[in-house]
């Protein structure tokens, strides 16, 4: 599929589970997004600790659980090392054994109707946010325009899944609006955050270079350009 698979698969980098140690290109990037997506939280003054191998761990837990194997994807590692900067002793999520949240993430899918409906769904859903930011509806418009990078793949589905999952326990349309944008970008590669449009999706295609994060190029028509 089109330019944004690349990322998820970066260039074809299988990670088979004789492969344990973690990639240093990948534990680069992980640090430096999920820094930028932390930037003016409270989260940003928090010292790195073990996160890139918790999320590792997890990432791969995780993927063992709904795939069957240990071949994780980009989107999967970002997205379980972003969770374990709140925490993830023994494998939990958000303070719940991940095998639960796998259970939810199975069952709202099944509930949507599978993952292009899932997509669909949640986009409409955050379009209709009250997000101060306007970033809820900028995301919306953006990433409804390829239902694909979400839904095509099993993974991607999953991680989508995961990402509406824990936005809607959310106490306020901001935060679920805010949560969702943080954790939909890893799979999108490209997307709002507060008034921030930032492109991921060269982060780690490029084997011994620095992690590269992009300003977007192209804006929706939200934003007047």
């Amino acid at each position: 599929m089109i330019a944004l698979l690349a990322l998820l698969l970066v260039t074809g980098f299988s990670l088979h589970a004789t492969a344990a140690p973690i990639p240093a290109e990948w534990q680069a990037a992980a640090q430096v997004v999920v820094s930028e997506l932390e930037r003016d939280t409270p989260r940003a003054a928090k010292p790195w600790s073990h996160e890139l191998t918790q999320g590792w761990n997890l990432a791969r837990a995780w993927r063992k659980h709904n795939n069957g194997n240990v071949e994780i994807i980009l989107a999967e590692y970002l997205t379980f090392v972003a969770l374990c900067r709140s925490g993830c002793a023994g494998n939990a999520i958000e303070g719940q054994p991940y095998l639960a949240v796998a259970g939810q993430v199975k069952a709202l899918r099944l509930q949507q109707g599978g993952p292009y409906a899932l997509a669909a769904n949640a986009h409409a859903w955050l379009a209709a946010l009250p997000d101060p930011s306007g970033a809820a509806a900028k995301n919306a418009e953006l990433w409804s325009k390829d239902l694909d990078v979400a839904a095509a793949d099993f993974a991607t589905g999953n991680l989508y899944a995961l990402a509406w999952l824990l936005a809607r326990q959310k106490a306020t349309p901001a935060e679920q609006a805010d949560t969702f944008a943080r954790f939909a970008i890893l799979v999108q590669g490209k997307g709002w955050i507060g008034g921030r449009c930032l492109d991921i999706s060269k982060v780690a295609t490029v084997l011994d270079a620095p992690p590269r994060i992009d300003v977007c190029k192209q804006q929706v028509s939200s934003t007047g350009s």
